[in-house]
């Protein structure tokens, strides 16, 4: 993104949205960088972490969790099954659906993602003071809202 003084006329409103989108892919490269050498990629460490967190789910479920489309979904789903990292079980509740459910080696591999997403997290937020964050927190939940409401 050009510096500030290269856009007289872009509103703060419009570089604020640019940044927002940029932070978004770099995050998400950032850490595609850094679960590959665990053979993941930020779309299958997220079913990990959602799964170690939220515990089992149906494939639905999870897809409204982690926020990314089905056919996605499935491909990390049917290459973590395969990989033992996670299993299909019958769900009790309804014979119809499945649910998805961490293997010991899927909770270990979870475990990892943790970790990575962590360590990112406090590289990124370093040095940044909490009444900053605390600002910015408020500004991008109010946005937020506005588009969801």
């Amino acid at each position: 993104m050009p510096p500030d003084d290269d856009l007289p006329d872009a509103r703060t409103s419009h570089r604020l949205g640019s940044l927002v989108g940029d932070l978004s892919r770099a995050w998400r490269t950032r850490m595609d960088q850094r679960l590959k050498p665990l053979g993941l990629t930020l779309a299958s460490g997220g079913v990990l972490w959602t799964l170690a967190w939220v515990g089992s789910q149906t494939q639905i479920q999870l897809a409204r969790h982690i926020g990314i489309e089905g056919s996605t979904l499935v491909r990390q789903i049917d290459r973590l099954e395969a990989e033992g990292h996670l299993r299909r079980i019958q769900n009790p509740d309804d014979r119809r659906a499945n649910l998805l459910e961490l293997t010991e080696t899927g909770r270990a591999l979870a475990a990892s993602v943790v970790a990575v997403g962590v360590a990112v997290r406090d590289e990124l937020f370093e040095g940044i003071p909490d009444a900053d964050l605390n600002t910015t927190l408020r500004t991008l939940h109010r946005l937020h809202a506005r588009l969801t409401e």
